[in-house]
């Protein structure tokens, strides 16, 4: 009796492990599965700083400019033909005033950051310079008048410089277009009245100078600039029944000042 009911316990424990057993593996592979379905860890990908934009004055550009006619002189001198009463005469007289307009331009940096810089630029606005003169030849007669610029004053230019990031070195060079009004009234022995004049003259000539520039912001700039413009021409009138000539002439050193916008079309 006591083995039968020894025998039946052990059968019964048996079957409560296997039991345990089974349970036990069947929790296992429910965890394994949900523990497939879920996401792996991936690493997060490197951040990869952007180098900053290398600077360049590459691109367009437009602004407003200011100044004024530091030196220079109007030129003015009579020439063949004339009349067997007028004297031969020469006036010169320095010339002052301002200058004021806007200027377009484009620049081309060939190195980015620090290089050389090519570019064009013109410039158009209104012009005050004037003088009066007054010459006389060998106590026979007199020419009084007055030169002046009260018009325009344009200038179209090559530019060559060197750039440090936002600094730019540059020399100028190219063509300059004005008018010159004369004025004025000769007296000579047999004149009754005097003669008189009054003109515009339309001149050209040549224009160097140089600047710097800076840039404060991306598209904001601002400069100093000289330039040097000489300007002549022939021109005659009419005087005593017959033609005279005059050759007149301009020299100015001017010293401006400007803000220009860079639109940095191409950058």
């Amino acid at each position: 009796m006591r083995d039968r009911i020894r025998s039946k316990t052990i059968s019964r424990v048996t079957d409560v492990k296997s039991s345990l057993l089974a349970a036990g593996s069947l929790i296992a592979l429910a965890g394994g599965a949900h523990a497939a379905d879920l996401p792996r860890r991936v690493a997060p990908p490197p951040v990869v700083m952007a180098a900053p934009p290398v600077f360049t004055w590459t691109g367009f550009y437009a602004g407003v400019n200011a100044g004024g006619a530091v030196g220079g002189d109007f030129r003015a001198a009579t020439t063949a033909p004339r009349p067997a009463a007028l004297p031969a005469s020469r006036a010169e007289v320095s010339a002052a005033g301002f200058v004021a307009g806007g200027t377009v331009g484009y620049n081309y940096q060939f190195t980015p950051g620090n290089g050389f810089v090519v570019g064009v630029e013109a410039d158009a606005g209104y012009s005050d310079i004037h003088n009066e003169f007054r010459a006389s030849a060998n106590a026979t007669g007199n020419v009084n008048g007055a030169l002046k610029t009260d018009t325009y004053f344009v200038t179209v230019r090559g530019r060559v410089g060197y750039a440090w990031g936002p600094l730019l070195a540059y020399a100028t060079g190219g063509w300059a277009f004005t008018e010159i009004g004369a004025r004025g009234s000769v007296t000579a022995p047999g004149l009754i009245a005097p003669t008189s004049f009054n003109a515009s003259i339309p001149v050209d000539g040549y224009t160097v100078g140089g600047g710097l520039e800076y840039m404060i912001t991306q598209n904001l700039s601002v400069k100093g600039e000289y330039l040097y413009s000489d300007f002549s021409r022939d021109v005659r009138f009419r005087a005593l029944g017959t033609q005279f000539g005059v050759r007149t002439g301009l020299d100015t050193h001017q010293l401006k000042v400007g803000i220009n916008y860079h639109f940095n079309l191409f950058n």
